[in-house]
């Protein structure tokens, strides 16, 4: 099947990242008289308890990345839960199972130093808590790539260990104009929008500012959850909700997929919102940073014959399936999605990244031919 290959290639044209000339991360470039002036600040900052100490989460994030690199290398996951939790790990130890089915190594990413987001205590008071991380890939932190993970960490109880929750992508720098040849760091898997988002908001102490509409923000996560659940091709690419663009409107358009395809199949897809709440950041333009874990359900079935699934876009489906010399009346993929949300006080909301077009697949079943 050609799946989403058309939709694609008209939605990825436009999201590549590009490098910008400071290696600062979400605060943009400093003079040494802007430096000098936040080290004074700094110097006259009241103290406010944070929910974890820099030192405390730098270790946290470190054993995350050391613990995940070795499982994913080794395709063992027997180690991953004391390190991450929720639709994170689920993710991970599927993706560990589709490389065994493939005979390959499993997806991951070289995360190299982060800064971190942690937010003070009185903005969380109960549990669970949490704080984000943000990185570069390993290697290119001072060549001031575009591409920012952001990691999510949570503490579900007192004294509990500090887990990775979420990982997702952002461009958080302004664009340069570069060489056609020039590499684009990042990642493989997300789509991102080509404009940056604003800097994360620091109060006078440091600590990361969170919505105080937190709630009323993570609304976007079931409105994106309905706006992108439909059977190909009734998708409907605007939405009062949403901005239009490749991550919005155009992603709706590549899981409508092409004619010939839906002569030979009928294709449902079904987003459903999972995980824990994540912290909800305050950016200095007012917006809100939202990310939203999903499990999306493909449904999929022959229409007046079987249907298989190649190599390519949808090989791990595949795998999972048994190969791609197998033939199906119908079958249920699921896979985890995250996306990451621009959400302004008033009017639609914008995707600022997704791996809607490269989820991990969690699960495959099918009725054989």
């Amino acid at each position: 099947m050609s799946g989403f290959w058309a939709g694609r290639r008209r939605v990825r044209a436009g999201v590549v990242g590009v490098v910008v000339g400071c290696a600062l991360g979400l605060g943009g470039c400093a003079s040494a008289g802007t430096d000098a002036k936040a080290a004074v600040s700094a110097a006259a900052a009241p103290v406010v308890p944070m929910v974890i100490g820099k030192g405390q989460a730098e270790d946290v994030y470190n054993r995350w990345v050391a613990e995940r690199k070795s499982s994913l290398d080794r395709r063992d996951g027997a180690g991953l839960a004391s390190v991450e939790t929720g639709p994170l790990l689920a993710e991970s130890l599927a993706a560990i199972e589709v490389a065994k089915a493939r005979g390959v190594g499993a997806r991951n990413s070289a995360f190299g130093r982060a800064e971190f987001f942690v937010p003070a205590e009185r903005d969380q008071q109960g549990y669970p808590r949490s704080f984000v991380a943000l990185s570069r890939v390993a290697g290119t932190e001072g060549n001031a790539v575009r591409e920012g993970a952001l990691h999510y960490f949570t503490q579900e109880a007192p004294g509990g260990d500090w887990k990775a929750a979420a990982v997702s992508w952002v461009n958080d720098r302004p664009p340069l104009v570069r060489a056609k040849n020039e590499t684009s760091w990042g990642t493989t898997y997300f789509e991102l929008r080509k404009k940056e988002i604003a800097a994360v908001n620091r109060d006078a102490a440091g600590a990361a500012v969170l919505s105080p509409a937190a709630g009323a923000d993570r609304e976007v996560c079931g409105r994106y959850a309905e706006y992108m659940s439909f059977t190909a091709p009734e998708g409907e690419p605007e939405s009062e909700h949403f901005l239009p663009g490749p991550l919005t409107g155009g992603m709706v358009g590549a899981y409508n997929v092409a004619d010939e395809d839906l002569k030979l199949v009928t294709k449902r897809y079904a987003f459903e919102p999972t995980g824990g709440e994540l912290p909800v950041l305050r950016l200095a333009d007012g917006k809100s940073l939202v990310t939203c874990t999903f499990v999306r359900t493909d449904r999929w079935a022959g229409k007046k014959a079987a249907f298989r699934y190649g190599n390519g876009e949808h090989g791990d489906a595949a795998a999972l399936l048994g190969g791609t010399d197998k033939w199906w009346v119908d079958s249920t993929v699921r896979l985890s999605v995250t996306a990451t949300f621009e959400v302004p006080a008033e009017g639609p909301a914008d995707v600022v990244g997704c791996n809607c077009l490269k989820p991990t697949v969690l699960s495959a079943l099918g009725t054989p031919k």
